[in-house]
């Protein structure tokens, strides 16, 4: 199923190869701008939940969910912003104060071990958003968590599926640069749509 979904992902970034491309640039320069970079982190995911729906999306669909989700793309960015520098602020504290400890890499492994399943959890975060008449970020983090508790196995080999074609990506003229946002925002739309039953 994740190799299926992966697929999927790859068809709907190559069939939408030159929207991607205006919406990228949008997507890059906000980030590098910093404060219009949640919301059109956010508007890059909409984008992908459309074309997951079976609907179609252009750029101008991108523009107009970057003024509407500003709000709720900047309470997504915060809370990462606390949970990202609490636990980068554990792992470098304990590292300073019980140095020398051999507790201190088992300690500093469990506080990665959070950040990463922090990080993995953010990748279905936008899609569950999408979903809901209200967005709200709270109730998107726990259906995201929820979804991974009871497809663990599919979410494990998806990720590492995705790292995979980045990587090639990467490698392979630096592609992923150019469209690895998109294909990483199709495969987690595609992933909670595929598995989450409609009503």
């Amino acid at each position: 199923m994740a190799l299926k979904t992966v697929g999927f992902s790859l068809r709907d970034t190559w069939q939408e190869l030159w929207t991607i491309l205006i919406i990228h640039l949008f997507f890059l320069l906000g980030n590098v701008l910093i404060l219009p970079g949640p919301p059109a982190t956010l508007a890059l995911f909409f984008y992908a939940n459309r074309i997951a729906h079976g609907e179609t999306a252009d750029e101008r669909d991108f523009l107009q969910a970057v003024r509407r989700y500003w709000w709720p793309a900047w309470r997504w960015a915060l809370a990462n912003l606390l949970v990202i520098g609490v636990l980068a602020g554990d792992y470098s504290l304990t590292g300073r104060i019980a140095a020398g400890s051999k507790a201190v890499p088992y300690i500093q492994g469990l506080y990665l071990t959070f950040l990463a399943g922090w990080l993995l959890l953010q990748l279905f975060v936008p899609p569950f958003l999408f979903e809901q008449e209200r967005p709200s970020v709270l109730h998107a983090l726990r259906n995201a968590l929820l979804f991974i508790g009871k497809n663990l196995g599919y979410v494990l080999a998806l990720t590492f599926l995705m790292m995979l074609s980045l990587t090639v990506g990467t490698l392979a003229f630096m592609l992923t640069f150019v469209f690895g946002g998109a294909f990483v925002a199709f495969a987690s739309n595609r992933a909670v749509l595929e598995r989450i039953p409609a009503p």
